[in-house]
């Protein structure tokens, strides 16, 4: 019993950790992340930068592991300024006559080497990390300054150094398209090559991040014919041990399929990935789907709502992952399936107990008159799960937001939404109800709330935490296998290190707050060895 509370604690403490983390992602990709700062980025939080040229090399030795002493630092001459040439004379370091510029070079290079150097600070210039480019990296830089500062066009030059020869450049294209708003992406798409895409995404030694990416591209210009060709990956159709790595990246590629197929493929996502009666499913592959259907429900404008809540409804019917989308259900307005998920509250056992705080938290934003009846009924069975849940939704408030604000992220190149461009994920517009699939016995959904009502219930929902690795080599917990009682879910994907949002000090205070009153809790619940909450 003790455990159990312990986990509910920790479950609680998470839950919390994504609220008041979510205001930083803003620009957060649920199929792609940047791997770093972009060039263009860095330099623009620099006061200087240039290209210089290494004349002196580290002392020999100095390099070494075992190497007394300050640093090793080298000597680097001026070759051209990109930028704040002004800083860079007053510092004397002008490429005609300066003096080198003298930083720490923590790798052995020859005389000769180019590097890019950034400053900050000045007068008295401060220098980074020097890092090595190539001649061709050379001239990719100097066109940055030209370019637009976002939109299709900025990315038209990016496209052509994806997978590009010299690492260093491929890397820096492929982020900033994982930065890019996903409007952008979609402006490009009559200047994409599918072909191109396809076979780097059928190609098994590229980077699982990047397929993803190549993905969410031939989503946007890919056809139906190209559809077929990733319903054959999916469907592990030939893929013998050496092409595996295909399937990596599997979310984004579930996304392109029924983004090019249209409502009829969430057929095919349903049989391979969501139902799982009487079946086997690796619980990444169906976490995958889940998160494909995500975007769909956000951002795609040919996939009905719907149809995409249909779809997330089957895993209603598996008790240890109903929890995964009781808060999809809820933010979409999906109250058909109050009486479902009171049943599974009834039922829930000691290795689903956690789905009662996801049901208690979509009882409470849920309009209609009986949801607030089951809620009292619920109480008397559990009382401490209503609690917790009730505590969670209060500081949710707190962290995330006033009602009547929206909650829903910007889309980047996967396609998270910004609620631009009149798609399916602006808040100010009115959602079609969800309808109860075929054959089902639930009662039809009631008439959607006005859209400042929708947008007062996603600022109440909280947030699902989720791995965008969980699809590929990280190794996932399937909680409908013995012996995963214990499941927590997985920790929230964090915002690209650019988004450029801050989180006011007030939030991390009272996240300090939360978590010193929540380890006391623990604690004490550790402790004691009290009555923790009911399980039936």
């Amino acid at each position: 019993m003790r455990n159990i509370l312990f986990r509910h604690w920790i479950v609680a403490l998470l839950g919390i950790g994504m609220l008041v983390g979510q205001a930083r992602q803003v620009l957060a990709c649920p199929f792609c992340s940047a791997v770093s700062l972009t060039f263009a980025q860095e330099i623009a939080q620099s006061q200087a930068a240039a290209i210089v040229r290494l004349v002196e090399p580290p002392p020999a030795g100095a390099l070494s592991p075992r190497a007394e002493g300050p640093l090793p630092k080298g000597k680097f001459a001026v070759v051209e300024v990109l930028k704040g040439a002004d800083f860079v004379a007053d510092a004397g370091h002008s490429a005609a006559d300066g003096t080198p510029i003298e930083t720490i070079l923590l790798e052995e290079k020859p005389v000769g080497t180019l590097f890019l150097l950034m400053g900050i600070e000045p007068p008295k210039l401060v220098w980074s990390s020097p890092i090595p480019v190539s001649e061709r990296a050379v001239q990719y830089l100097r066109k940055l300054s030209a370019l637009p500062e976002k939109g299709p066009d900025r990315l038209a030059f990016f496209q052509r150094h994806l997978e590009d020869p010299d690492e260093t450049l491929a890397r820096d294209a492929y982020d900033e398209f994982a930065v890019a708003p996903y409007a952008d992406v979609r402006g490009l798409a009559d200047r994409m090559d599918p072909t191109q895409l396809l076979q780097w995404i059928e190609n098994p030694k590229v980077q699982a991040n990047r397929r993803r990416l190549y993905a969410t591209m031939l989503g946007a210009c890919g056809t139906k014919a190209d559809a077929e060709r990733i319903g054959a990956i999916l469907a592990n159709q030939d893929l013998g041990p050496e092409k595996a790595e295909v399937r990596s990246g599997l979310d984004a590629l579930i996304a392109c399929y029924v983004t090019l197929r249209g409502p009829e493929g969430l057929d095919l996502i349903d049989e391979l990935f969501l139902n799982r009666r009487g079946r086997e499913i690796p619980f990444t592959e169906t976490y995958a789907a889940v998160m494909a259907l995500r975007f769909l429900g956000e951002e795609s404008q040919g996939v009905p709502r719907d149809r995409v809540l249909a779809s997330l409804r089957l895993l209603l019917a598996e008790p240890k992952l109903a929890d995964l989308v009781i808060a999809d259900l809820a933010r979409w307005q999906d109250w058909s399936v109050i009486d479902q998920l009171v049943e599974l509250f009834e039922k829930a056992e000691a290795d689903n107990i956690f789905v009662r705080e996801p049901i208690v938290n979509y009882l409470r934003v849920c309009p209609l008159p009986q949801a607030a009846a089951a809620i009292a009924r619920l109480e008397k069975i559990d009382p401490e799960a209503v609690r917790r849940a009730a505590t969670l939704a209060a500081f949710a408030g707190a962290a995330g937001g006033t009602p009547g604000t929206s909650a829903t992220p910007t889309p980047t190149a996967s396609g998270q939404n910004n609620g631009q461009d009149g798609d399916p994920g602006d808040p100010t517009m009115t959602r079609s109800p969800a309808a109860a699939p075929p054959g089902s016995s639930l009662p039809a959904p009631a008439t959607a709330p006005a859209p400042a009502a929708e947008a007062a219930i996603a600022s109440r929902i909280p947030a699902v935490l989720a791995d965008e690795e969980a699809t590929d080599d990280a190794p996932g917990i399937d909680p409908s296998m013995p012996g995963t009682a214990a499941r927590v879910p997985n920790a929230p994907v964090a915002a690209g290190p650019a988004t450029g949002v801050k989180t006011p000090l007030w939030k991390w205070a009272l996240w300090a707050a939360l978590v010193l009153v929540i380890a006391i809790f623990a604690r004490t619940g550790l402790r004691s060895g009290g009555a923790g909450p009911s399980v039936r």
